[in-house]
């Protein structure tokens, strides 16, 4: 199926300031659309009783022309999973990257599970993928771009979210080298860890571990990170940092606490 555009509806609220106006996404002139769009396969299309893959993706994109640059750099930044789109140099159009992302899923789909199930009521092989985006306003002129996934096997479901930040006015996505000084990670794992022992009643480093978190690592700052008006949110998925049954985990520093890591 052809995915399509809709007009994205987004009202973004924008606090002013106390020292500075912040300005809008209108007075930015950015220009947002969705890209929708979903596709299904069956692994023996012959059969009505098949296994089948689906795949269904929403993307927002950047629609008008000083910003549309950020699609291709956006659309490889790891919010589309496998990154099939790193085998190529070419720049795609948000069209042309979902169409590829589609098409070569559902090849790779047939591809493993053919030969493997034979079974054709075996559940197992019915795989979903889901992807919903949004976008948060965040301090100065960025935008934190959150890529909520479903993936799902038969009857087993995982869902993580993947966050991009975006810097309108360089346009450009930023990592954390861009937002930290020089050997700020000390600084940043002492944070983390400081907030987590807080977060979850563990009195003390030794007790986070007693918990079960950072148990087979050590404490560390994810790139995957939400860069808010007041503060910088951490986000560790499932099984990263702690048992997968304790979720997804959020880990929010103030950049009050960490001012002297910062850029600016």
């Amino acid at each position: 199926m052809r995915p399509f555009l809709l007009p994205a509806v987004l009202t973004l609220c924008l606090a002013l300031g106390s020292c500075h106006h912040k300005p809008t996404l209108q007075e930015m002139g950015v220009v947002l659309d969705t890209l929708s769009a979903e596709a299904s396969a069956a692994l023996w299309p012959d059969s009505t009783n098949s296994p089948q893959c689906h795949v269904s993706l929403e993307l927002i994109t950047f629609s008008n022309k000083e910003h549309s640059p950020l699609n291709d750099s956006l659309l490889r930044s790891g919010i589309l999973s496998p990154e099939y789109l790193s085998l190529t140099p070419t720049s795609l159009t948000p069209r042309q990257a979902v169409d590829s992302f589609i098409s070569r899923y559902t090849s790779d789909y047939r591809e493993f599970y053919t030969g493997i199930y034979t079974d054709e009521g075996d559940s197992a092989a019915t795989i979903g993928y889901n992807l919903r985006t949004s976008i948060e306003e965040g301090r100065d002129s960025i935008l934190t771009y959150k890529a909520r996934i479903t993936n799902r096997q038969g009857s087993l479901t995982t869902e993580y979210t993947r966050c991009v930040n975006i810097d309108l006015g360089g346009k450009r996505l930023l990592h954390l080298d861009d937002v930290f000084v020089p050997g700020a990670t000390k600084g940043l794992e002492e944070a983390i860890t400081a907030k987590l022992v807080k977060q979850t009643d563990s009195k003390s480093v030794t007790g986070l571990h007693e918990a079960g978190f950072f148990v087979n690592s050590d404490v560390y700052p994810t790139g995957n990170f939400i860069l808010g008006d007041k503060s910088i949110t951490f986000v560790y998925v499932a099984g990263e940092i702690a048992d997968r049954d304790k979720g997804e985990i959020m880990v929010e520093v103030n950049y009050s606490d960490i001012r002297n890591l910062l850029k600016r």
